[in-house]
């Protein structure tokens, strides 16, 4: 049985490809045993970009980045809730 997950910062972005589609604020990454899901405050987005595919989430921390694509994303307002898929990296 997998553990439940939770990870959290203060900054992330969306890539699409090299581009970037958005500029996130706080965020929180939960792991489920049955989804990754993410939740986080928008605070810049590309209307194009970020209706594009493939489309991950990024997020830098001290040795690198955490690389999740985005399998669902629903932005509402400021929000932004979305279903991951595993971790890349």
């Amino acid at each position: 049985m997998a553990h439940n997950v939770t990870v959290s910062g203060v900054a992330g972005f969306l890539r699409n490809g090299y581009f970037l589609a958005g500029t996130l604020g706080p965020w929180t990454v939960t792991r489920s045993e049955s989804a990754w899901t993410l939740t986080a405050a928008i605070l810049k987005t590309d209307a194009f970009r970020v209706s594009q595919r493939p489309l991950r989430f990024v997020a830098t921390h001290a040795k690198g980045a955490w690389v999740w694509p985005i399998v669902e994303l629903h932005i509402s307002g400021a929000s932004l809730n979305a279903v991951l898929g595993p971790l890349e990296k």
